[in-house]
């Protein structure tokens, strides 16, 4: 995982083909959930820049269909 700023992270998610969250079930199991790239960007620039200001996490990768994956802490 990286620290992004919120423009780099912004950019990073609108280049992104799937975008994964995590959701805790219980303490001990934790799924992988896919989140929509609409609702995230929106909810993105609505943040304030004082709020930004601790970073967002996230890895990027690729599958093996070319696909960009990025998952979301």
């Amino acid at each position: 995982m990286k620290c992004y700023t919120q423009k780099r992270f912004i950019e990073i998610v609108k280049n992104a083909d799937i975008i994964y969250g995590e959701v805790s079930l219980n303490a001990a199991v934790r799924i992988p959930a896919r989140v929509r790239k609409k609702s995230l960007l929106e909810k993105l620039e609505k943040i304030t820049t004082e709020q930004a200001a601790m970073g967002f996490y996230g890895s990027v990768s690729k599958d093996k269909k070319g696909r960009r994956i990025l998952k979301v802490l």
